[in-house]
């Protein structure tokens, strides 16, 4: 998806749910929407204070916990690194560097589709995430 795409789908997402569309609201997004580095709560914050001085780090945490809810983000959470956030929620791997933490998207989809574990399984999948990791081409050097 391009980040106009992304970031529509988002906005029609929170009209949807009727989630208040505020200005610092919307600069989460557009960072969101144009960002493909993955970024933590902290980099949104330090990208969002460029354009909205005021807005404050828990605003940041509230917008993104809000719009993860509402199944408009996700949110990537590892053991050894920061939550990462992501506003390009169609099925796609991430690459994750051990070494500098840079993660990447990847399109393709999981091994096995949710729908063949739940015929078989009766388990109920809410979501599917496959992560691949090892060093990107900059720390390979």
């Amino acid at each position: 998806m391009t980040p106009d795409e992304i970031r529509t789908r988002i906005i029609e997402g929170m009209k949807e749910r009727r989630l208040k569309r505020t200005s610092q609201r919307l600069v989460i997004v557009d960072i969101l929407a144009g960002s493909r580095s993955h970024p933590s709560a902290f980099d949104i914050f330090a990208e969002a204070r460029k354009k909205e001085p005021k807005i404050s780090l828990s605003t940041v945490y509230y917008t993104l916990d809000s719009l993860k809810k509402a199944g408009l983000i996700r949110e990537l959470e590892f053991d050894d690194l920061n939550n990462r956030y992501e506003g390009d929620i169609c099925e796609h791997l991430n690459l994750v560097c051990r070494a500098c933490g840079k993660i990447e998207d990847f399109p393709a989809s999981s091994p096995v589709s949710p729908q063949e574990v739940e015929e078989k399984t009766g388990f109920m999948v809410e979501g599917v995430r496959l992560d691949f990791y090892g060093l990107c081409r900059k720390c390979q050097a």
